[in-house]
């Protein structure tokens, strides 16, 4: 009679964990899951190329290397900070070719009165030759004695003028207006022809470089306008124009190298900066697009949305194609029609075939409306 009892209490305890599923299930079923739909937008847009690229200079670095050696005793500018043409950057130790110069110039002086006296007694010479006073031999040892204190006269000026320049080398300028992007030298150390110094380069106008590939090379042209995001500057675009397209494609990646010219006063845009390109085409197209948040990854990564259903009330996944991003709407290039509701709130919580409940579709349906109506325009 123990084990009969026994029995029968698990019994019981079985049907009522069932009945207590069966319940759950039930009330899981009749607790819809509301949700937000709305049709997805069709609007007419300017045909687009979007491509990614680096922030890049236009021109190559200037690079500076002092063009005379010796020990560095001053240095002005760090990396970063801007210069402007002629600008002092650095000096080196000018002791030595000052002496030089100073030497020079005495051995210039002694040579100018050497060549001023040998011209004086050649011209008193000359008249005495000219007029049949003077035998030619004797004119020649003073016209040779002037043509080389001549001689003497000019290598002398010519050494002054050159020690002048390695004074001059000795202090190094900026060539240019531009940032300092590298600096290689520090007082204390020696420098010379060799040896780096300083890098600038330009932050205005800066270009994007970007890879067109060629299925969309026949889109884009020199002079179309585009737009530039940047990770790094969330929030803020900037306009930009084509300026080259490469005549070759690159072997490796088969794109053809695109330059995109960008104004750039406020020197936000930095060399290296990863840059989202958008290029704007002569033809118009029409596309269709939904919110970004609307769009999601299943297990395998595809990007789906999910569609309402009104006959079953249930939501069900669909595989998309997705697109450019424009704002905070995505392109959807294939997948759906145009006449779905999809979900756009709640989906979060959804799973393939769940039952749903429209909460509300107004905000998204009356975007379609305004959507439709500029699109009539």
């Amino acid at each position: 009679m123990k084990q009969i009892a026994l029995y029968l209490a698990g019994v019981l305890v079985m049907t009522f964990s069932a009945c207590s599923r069966d319940h759950q299930v039930k009330q899981e079923v009749s607790s819809p899951i509301p949700v937000k739909i709305g049709k997805p937008l069709l609007k007419e847009q300017p045909e687009t190329v979007s491509v990614s690229g680096t922030v890049v200079s236009p021109d190559a670095p200037s690079n500076l290397s002092f063009l005379v050696s010796g020990k560095v005793i001053q240095v002005g500018p760090r990396e970063g900070d801007y210069v402007r043409k002629g600008q002092v950057l650095a000096t080196i130790d000018p002791v030595d070719y000052q002496l030089a110069l100073t030497a020079a110039k005495a051995q210039s002086d002694l040579a100018r009165v050497a060549y001023l006296r040998a011209e004086d007694e050649h011209r008193r010479m000359k008249m005495l030759f000219d007029s049949k006073s003077l035998a030619p031999n004797d004119y020649q040892k003073y016209k040779s004695a002037y043509e080389s204190a001549e001689q003497q006269y000019l290598q002398a000026v010519a050494s002054e003028k050159r020690f002048e320049k390695h004074l001059s080398d000795a202090t190094l300028r900026s060539p240019v207006d531009g940032f300092i992007s590298r600096r290689s030298v520090e007082p204390g150390q020696m420098a010379g022809p060799e040896q780096p110094a300083f890098e600038i380069i330009k932050l205005d106008p800066i270009e994007v470089n970007v890879g067109v590939p060629e299925t969309d090379v026949h889109l884009v042209r020199i002079g179309q306008k585009a737009t530039i995001t940047l990770p790094a500057l969330p929030g803020e675009s900037f306009e930009g124009t084509v300026r080259l397209i490469n005549v070759s494609a690159d072997s490796a990646t088969r794109t053809f190298m695109t330059r995109i010219s960008v104004p750039n006063p406020k020197h936000k845009l930095r060399i290296g900066m990863i840059a989202e390109v958008r290029i704007s085409g002569d033809k118009i197209v029409k596309r269709l697009s939904v919110p970004i948040e609307t769009v999601v990854r299943d297990p395998q990564g595809a990007t789906t949305v999910l569609v309402y259903y009104p006959d079953q009330n249930r939501a069900h996944v669909r595989r998309v194609e997705v697109g450019s991003v424009f704002g905070r709407d995505i392109e959807i290039r294939r997948g759906l029609t145009g006449d779905e509701s999809v979900i756009l709130a709640g989906q979060e919580r959804l799973r393939e075939g769940d039952v749903v409940s429209v909460a509300s579709a107004g905000d998204q349906e009356e975007k379609t409306q305004i959507a439709k109506k500029e699109t009539s325009k």
